[in-house]
């Protein structure tokens, strides 16, 4: 099975409640009927994404079992409700489909978990596994469709999509980001002197240097060529020219880009109400032009005040 990259998110508002009327201790009434498993593998069913689907599953354990909280973990990335809570008590549960490995699923709850709870645990994963494991694959093929081969860098059309979300929350949280066009200056000679393979050896080295000045809730796109585009997530005090020295400096001392003398000119602005898609982007791309005939490797303010 192929490696699947996701970003960490906190899932929908989910809280865990005690539940356990019934049988008391951790448990209530076990789902034994059929239809109620039908129901329940109808509800995961639905799903064709990661997030909605470790909602409902999460929702759906929340009331049958006494936990304080829930965490699914695949490939390094944890995802976790935003109303979990750790505890003494974790219950650790690999899941798998036909040998092929889907993650683990980790169950936090004050007390610890008994053999009736644990069976009860079996059989909801007996009903999470083929929906989890549709999800993942429609997961890996949308990233797919959304990355630069190359660099693996988001491509275009996620940038256009992060770009609208971004300006939506915005909107509605009254904050700003800012967004950054980057391109290499002497690029063009390392393609010309020593071929394309080389090329692409500066483009993800340069890429690297990106993710490296970068926090982990920030994003990094390649538009194409020798051009990039940055958009540093929501914030009440943004200072993108701190970044944008920080990738200069970085670049700078490469010794991959410094050896074909590649530099990176950066030009920035951050959102305002009432900017469109096109006007934040066109601010930043002027900037960018301006610090070209400013001598490159350097960056220029695009940000205007109100």
């Amino acid at each position: 099975m192929q490696r699947l990259n996701f970003p960490i998110n906190e899932l929908e508002n989910i809280e865990f409640t005690s539940i356990a009327q019934e049988l008391g201790e951790n448990m209530q009434t076990p789902v034994r009927r059929s239809l109620d498993k039908l129901d329940f593998l109808q509800k995961l069913s639905v799903a064709v994404e990661l997030q909605p689907l470790l909602a409902i599953y999460a929702r759906e354990v929340s009331l049958r079992l006494q936990v304080s909280g829930l965490e699914f973990e695949y490939l390094g990335q944890t995802y976790q409700p935003k109303y979990s809570q750790g505890s003494r008590c974790v219950l650790n549960s690999k899941l798998h489909l036909n040998d092929k490995d889907l993650g683990m699923m980790r169950y936090m709850s004050t007390k610890p978990l008994g053999q009736p709870q644990r069976q009860l645990i079996a059989s909801l994963e007996q009903q999470l596994l083929q929906p989890l494991f549709n999800v993942l694959i429609f997961e890996h093929n949308r990233n797919l469709s959304l990355r630069d081969h190359l660099t693996g860098l988001g491509n275009r059309s996620y940038f256009d999509e992060t770009l609208s979300c971004m300006k939506a929350t915005a909107q509605r949280e009254h904050r700003s980001f800012s967004l950054l066009m980057l391109d290499l200056d002497n690029f063009k000679q390392v393609n010309d002197n020593y071929g394309h393979n080389e090329g692409d050896l500066v483009l993800k080295k340069f890429s690297s240097i990106l993710r490296k000045a970068l926090r982990t809730n920030d994003h990094v796109f390649r538009f194409g060529g020798d051009e990039f585009v940055l958009i540093l997530a929501h914030g009440d005090q943004l200072n993108p020219e701190l970044v944008a020295n920080r990738i200069v400096e970085m670049a700078s001392k490469d010794g991959l880009l410094s050896k074909h003398q590649v530099t990176t000119s950066i030009g920035f602005t951050n959102w305002h109400s009432g900017d469109t898609n096109e006007t934040t982007i066109d601010r930043a791309d002027k900037a960018l032009y301006q610090a070209k005939r400013n001598g490159k490797n350097t960056y220029y303010n695009g940000i205007i005040t109100q």
